[in-house]
C-alpha cells in the first residue's frame, strides 16, 4: 500500500499538550489518521491529534525510551529468564521492538501490525528497520496467532487504535489464544488504558484473572496507561525477586533507566484482586461502550 505524504511548512495546535508542533506527515489509512510531528529533538506518532502521542522518539538517540509505561513495560524481562523468541502486537512508533532488539541481540522477534500505513511510517521516520532477527507481519495480532503454531517467552500486546484497544484483542478468547502461544515460563505484557480514564479496567482484570494463572499490575504513574504482566505458570514471584531481578538486568544490559527503581514503586499483586465487571468474551464485550464512561 502506497502512503500519500504531504510535506507542510506550518504547525497545529496538539490539543492534548498545548504546544505547536512541526508537523512532518499526514496521512490517511483504512485503520488511522496518522501524524508524526516534531519539537524539541523529538519525534512523536500520533493516531488523532486531540489524543495525544502513541509513540516518541529522540532524534539524537533512538533506542532511549522517552515515556515511563515504555520503559515499564519491561517489567516482564524480570519474570522469565533470558527471553529468545519475542513477540510484540503493535508496532506504533517501534521504541519497544528496537529498544528490546538493542539489549537482546540474539533473540527472534517478531512483530503483527495490522496497519501498513504504521509499518511505512516507521521505517521512513523512526528507523526501524527490518533484520534476520526482527521481522514484521502485516497482519491482525489475532489472525497471525491463529495461523502460527510458534510458542514465545515474551509476548507484548500493544495495539490500539484511536480510541481504544480492537474488541477483538480484549476477549478471553484472545488471551486463550495467546496463552496457548506461551512456552512454560512464558509471560504476556499488556498495555491497558488508566481506570481513571473509562470502567474497562475493571473488565480487563477480570478477562486476564480468568485465562491465567497469576497477574501482576504496574501503574504508569506520569501515564494514563497501566503494566499488566500475566504468567504462564501459577506461584507468585514476590515483590523482592522481582526488584532483584531487574536491578541485574538494568546492570546487565546498561539500561539507561533503572528498572528495579519503577518496579520498587508500582508492583501489585493483582491474581485474587476482587473485580465487579464481566469476564470479556467474543459474544460481551462492550469496550467501545466501556472506553466511553468515566469512572465515578
Amino acid at each position: 500500500m502506497r502512503i500519500r505524504v504531504w510535506m507542510v511548512l506550518f504547525c497545529f495546535l496538539a490539543t492534548s499538550l498545548g504546544h505547536a508542533y512541526d508537523v512532518i506527515f499526514e496521512g490517511e489509512s483504512l485503520y488511522h489518521h496518522v501524524y508524526v510531528t516534531e519539537e524539541d529533538g523529538y519525534r512523536y506518532l500520533a493516531f488523532d491529534e486531540t489524543r495525544g502521542t502513541q509513540s516518541a522518539m529522540k532524534i539524537s538517540d533512538p533506542i532511549f525510551l522517552h515515556y515511563v509505561y515504555a520503559r515499564l513495560v519491561f517489567a516482564g524481562l524480570a519474570f522469565c529468564d533470558e527471553p529468545k523468541d519475542v513477540l510484540f502486537v503493535g508496532l506504533g512508533g517501534a521504541s519497544m521492538p528496537k529498544f528490546f532488539r538493542h539489549h537482546y541481540g540474539e533473540a527472534t522477534i517478531d512483530i503483527a501490525e495490522i496497519d501498513p500505513v504504521v509499518v511505512e511510517v516507521a521505517k521512513k521516520y523512526f528507523q526501524f528497520a527490518e533484520d534476520e532477527r526482527m521481522k514484521v507481519y502485516v497482519k491482525d495480532g489475532r489472525v497471525f496467532l491463529s495461523k502460527s503454531d510458534k510458542k514465545y517467552d515474551l509476548i507484548f500486546l500493544d495495539a490500539y487504535n484511536t480510541a481504544s484497544i480492537p474488541f477483538h484483542l480484549t476477549t478471553k478468547e484472545f488471551m486463550e489464544e495467546v496463552r496457548r502461544h506461551l512456552k512454560p515460563n512464558g509471560v504476556v505484557v499488556s498495555n491497558i488504558w488508566s481506570p481513571d480514564m473509562n470502567k474497562y479496567f475493571e473488565a480487563e482484570i477480570k478477562t486476564f484473572q480468568a485465562t491465567f494463572p497469576e497477574l501482576y499490575i504496574f501503574p504508569g504513574l506520569s501515564s494514563g496507561n497501566y503494566i499488566f504482566i500475566t504468567t504462564n505458570r501459577a506461584g507468585q514471584v514476590p515483590k523482592h525477586t522481582v526488584v532483584e531481578r531487574a536491578a541485574q538486568i538494568t546492570r546487565e544490559k546498561k539500561f539507561h533507566f533503572d528498572l528495579a527503581d519503577l518496579l520498587q514503586s508500582t508492583y501489585q499483586y493483582a491474581t485474587h484482586r476482587p473485580c465487579r465487571e464481566q469476564v470479556l468474551t467474543d459474544d460481551h464485550a462492550p469496550v467501545e461502550v466501556l472506553r466511553t464512561q468515566r469512572t465515578e
